[in-house]
């Protein structure tokens, strides 16, 4: 089998890129953030680079104080959480959150914590954000919708500096799984045209882009292809995109409708699924899948109407 990646490792979510490119202006305001410990917000569309922003500025400012990225849509409890920010946890015999929190009060007597909270909405307990505040920890919350922070309280909110990532143009998508690609990829297997079209396909999204690249090589590699043709990259609709059951239910009555206002929707959603939830959770689960490119939203309110996003139409634009 010819090989086409040589490094893998730079497929991997958990890889923070050696630059950080189009997001000067963001990582500088992010970085006078933090050395002047002020709590910050970072929003964005799905594959805007939020957590490559986080993680690339954390890695910069380690050395002068303690920084720990978490990721809450695996650690959702307080107890996990504080098991990953507190230094040397595994060696304490913490029981209960509370010495966690007393062990945490020793260490910031020391020095000073910047804590980054990725997909801070899955927390279970949202107090936990408030309480990290008023023991002096500097937060980093990341978040794919503004409106995430209506599930703070008001004086949390306050206190949050807000960067919104804007989502990548083309060229910009192109630049970034370009060097992507320099280093995981063997040299002459891939070309810029093959880069330009997954460019163009994922609309910016660059996580859905490396996911792409990364499925063309694996696809060249099986076929036993000394290099990455075009016929190798998987359709949009073909490349793993995460989603819950419920979001899953809607986006397969959608396909089916192609377009529904949104209370229909919403009344085939309860018939269809097994666990329905409210009307909020419903928005939530529509902006959700608006953000990821799959569905399209037209109106406002009452009169709004959601649509499937075709195949076609995404591999087009």
């Amino acid at each position: 089998m010819s090989e086409i990646i040589i490094n893998p490792d730079c497929f991997l979510e958990s890889h923070t890129p050696e630059k950080l490119l189009h997001r000067e202006k963001e990582k500088s305001q992010l970085l006078n953030n933090l050395k002047n410990s002020v709590s910050t917000l970072v929003y964005g569309v799905c594959g805007s680079g939020k957590s490559s922003l986080a993680k690339y500025v954390l890695k910069q400012v380690n050395s002068e104080v303690f920084a720990v990225y978490v990721d809450c849509a695996v650690y959702q409890t307080t107890y996990s959480i504080l098991k990953e920010i507190v230094p040397r946890a595994q060696f304490i015999l913490c029981r209960s959150n509370y010495e966690l929190l007393k062990e945490l009060k020793r260490e910031l007597k020391k020095r000073k914590f910047i804590v980054c909270l990725d997909n801070y909405e899955k927390l279970k307990d949202k107090d936990l954000i408030k309480k990290f505040l008023l023991l002096g920890l500097t937060l980093v919350l990341i978040t794919d919708s503004e409106e995430n922070l209506l599930l703070l309280t008001e004086d949390v909110r306050a206190k949050l500096s807000r960067i919104k990532l804007q989502p990548y143009t083309i060229d910009q998508t192109f630049d970034i799984l370009k060097n992507r690609a320099e280093k995981a990829l063997a040299k002459w297997t891939y070309s810029d045209a093959i880069i330009r079209k997954i460019a163009e396909k994922v609309k910016g999204n660059i996580t859905l882009g490396i996911n792409l690249l990364k499925l063309a090589a694996l696809n060249a590699e099986n076929e036993g292809k000394k290099a990455i043709e075009e016929s190798d990259i998987p359709q949009v609709d073909d490349c793993p995109v995460k989603l819950n059951s419920d979001e899953k239910v809607l986006l397969k009555i959608l396909k089916e409708w192609k377009s529904l206002p949104a209370s229909r929707l919403y009344d085939f959603y309860v018939q269809n699924s097994r666990y329905p939830k409210g009307q909020r959770s419903f928005r939530n689960y529509m902006q959700s899948l608006c953000l990821k490119g799959l569905v399209r939203a037209v109106g406002e309110k009452r009169g709004r109407v959601y649509e499937i996003v075709e195949v076609e139409e995404n591999a087009s634009s």
